[in-house]
């Protein structure tokens, strides 16, 4: 009896450790809406909150006076008037409110919704609970692949030249990476200027350290979030 019982324990467990694994796995909203996708769907996004409404979005900007999103309306998705849970811990800036959520429910075909119905997307009857991702560094993404399509937190320096973008765990003087750091590279990290602006300057090299939320993917880092670090 006690074997049964205990057999019953382990799977369960490995059930929910499951569980927990392939939630941290789940698209963003633009793998949603590119192509469209309908019916009931589950994704990670940056839950944002003014005084149009509230929407999920895939990234922003969080280094000016006013946190701002960094994909178009018709990448975002529209939530309405949706308060979250008390589960859920907003960071309120600017008259903006806004964090990293779990987000369920159905996916409304294309359309014109919100204010002057400038978001083609909506989720009907939201449901939205905390995320909070791993933190790791540069070594640990690079020789272990259980991080591989998870949204996680790293802190590293972040340079910016050219239109590319690296994140490096050691770096010297004038944003010149050590020999010996590990790097990888950033997608779009160039596009959040009031980040940027944030940074030293070696030329045209934008340098500094930074924590950046991001999904890792294919050897590369997906970011919703950048925040420079002192």
């Amino acid at each position: 009896m006690y074997k049964h019982l205990f057999a019953f324990f382990v799977i369960g467990l490995i059930w929910v450790c499951s569980g927990c694994t392939a939630r941290q796995r789940l698209p963003l909203p633009v793998d949603i809406t590119e192509p469209a996708t309908h019916g009931t769907q589950q994704v990670i996004a940056i839950l944002y909150r003014d005084e149009q409404g509230s929407r999920l979005v895939n990234s922003l900007t969080v280094s000016g006076d006013r946190p701002l999103p960094l994909d178009t309306p018709p990448q975002q998705v529209w939530l309405g008037a949706v308060d979250p849970p008390d589960g859920v811990v907003l960071r309120t800036v600017g008259g903006v409110q806004y964090g990293l959520v779990i987000a369920q429910g159905r996916w409304l075909s294309a359309g014109l919704y919100g204010p002057g119905g400038a978001w083609s997307y909506a989720l009907e009857s939201p449901r939205l609970q905390a995320f909070e991702p791993e933190t790791v560094d540069l070594a640990a993404l690079l020789r272990d692949n259980r991080y591989e399509g998870m949204v996680v937190r790293v802190q590293a320096n972040l340079m910016v030249a050219s239109g590319a973008s690296l994140l490096v765990d050691a770096i010297g003087p004038g944003g010149v990476p050590v020999s010996t750091a590990r790097q990888i590279k950033v997608l779009y990290g160039e596009r959040d200027e009031p980040m940027l602006e944030r940074l030293a300057r070696s030329g045209s090299v934008r340098y500094g350290s930074v924590e950046v939320i991001g999904r890792w993917q294919q050897g590369r880092l997906e970011p919703l979030l950048i925040t420079p670090l002192p």
